[in-house]
């Protein structure tokens, strides 16, 4: 699987862990829009919350495009937008990159921790943990049994 985006920032909130504050402000915009845009329409909504300059918000869209968060589309001299994933979408690949990178170089200390934050009295969540081992355990022996 590609991996996301860089820098992982786990003292920030939400997509800024990922994507830097103004990268996470126009895809959460875009994705509460449901619909193409270009930059004038992310702009015009930027700029009566902040201060910010129309090519500002262009070089993020850009960049996001780059990324392959976004999609890009021209016509004539407009650029137009839309996400390539779902926010659901973006969010799984992100965890399952970040989860997959500690794993591969902090194995036995990650599944510990893991584990610690599932507390014995959150039956549900063990429940659901005991099925996907079974199913896995399931799926390893095959027709060789």
């Amino acid at each position: 699987m590609r991996r996301l985006p860089g820098d992982f920032k786990p003292d920030m909130q939400g997509l800024s862990k990922v994507l830097g504050s103004l990268e996470s402000e126009v895809m959460d915009i875009i994705w509460r829009k449901d619909c193409e845009v270009c930059v004038r329409d992310i702009y015009e909504y930027l700029a009566g919350k902040r201060g910010i300059a129309y090519t500002t918000v262009m070089t993020i869209m850009g960049r996001l495009a780059e990324k392959n968060i976004l999609r890009k589309r021209k016509e004539g001299k407009t650029d137009f937008y839309t996400p390539s994933m779902t926010r659901e979408e973006f969010t799984s690949r992100v965890v399952a990159n970040v989860v997959d990178s500690l794993l591969e170089d902090f194995a036995d200390v990650t599944l510990a921790h893991f584990l610690s934050r599932v507390r014995q009295n959150d039956r549900e969540t063990i429940d659901r943990l005991e099925k996907l081992l079974a199913e896995h355990k399931g799926g390893e022996g095959g027709a060789g049994e």
